[in-house]
């Protein structure tokens, strides 16, 4: 193929639709013996001449590996914005929805770090302050634990009113009393 004729070839694929055109498979070309301005009809290309077509339009079109790593998110998405396929711009769209989620989900994830250290700063600080408090309190005095009795007041006051003995209905029962009814029990002759 001359260059004149890849020239004419390039013509008519851009008023075709271009590059977009070729990927979709939606070019009609002329055989290439025609002129490209003296062709009445324009017939599909061969099946062999299209892929031929297509594998050069994708080699052409697609981005250098230096060109995608300096391209920056916000280049990217801008990019899909601004293209004309509507694919591209809902990638884009649905891009920048998972990014705000993960923008979201990495500053939560940064504020716990940050509420969990602290946390535990706070608890180290609050142990410390609380071991020092004890070694500046006084001593608390133990209170002594009453007596556990050895016998129940309703069983006592009953004997009293049985026996005549003078008993109080409430409060401490006197000594007296219970040394009384101490004295009454079998086993205790």
């Amino acid at each position: 193929m001359t260059v004149a004729a890849l020239q004419r070839l390039l013509t008519e694929i851009d008023t075709q639709g271009g590059p977009n055109a070729a990927r979709h498979n939606r070019l009609h070309l002329p055989d290439e013996g025609v002129s490209m301005t003296t062709a009445p009809a324009l017939r599909p290309a061969p099946p062999a001449a299209d892929a031929q077509l297509k594998a050069a339009a994708d080699v052409h079109l697609r981005p250098t590996a230096q060109t995608a790593e300096t391209l920056s998110v916000g280049q990217l998405l801008k990019w899909g914005d601004d293209h004309d396929d509507a694919e591209v711009q809902d990638q884009a769209a649905r891009a920048r929805v998972f990014l705000t989620g993960l923008r979201r989900r990495h500053a939560a994830d940064q504020e716990l770090t940050a509420i969990t250290e602290e946390r535990e700063q706070l608890e180290q600080r609050l142990a410390a302050l609380r071991t020092r408090e004890a070694e500046l309190a006084p001593a608390k005095k133990t209170k002594k634990k009453p007596p556990q009795r050895d016998y129940d007041t309703r069983t006592v006051r009953a004997w009293a009113a049985e026996n005549g003995v003078d008993c109080p209905r409430v409060g401490q029962i006197p000594k007296r009393v219970l040394e009384q009814w101490r004295a009454s029990l079998p086993h205790a002759g």
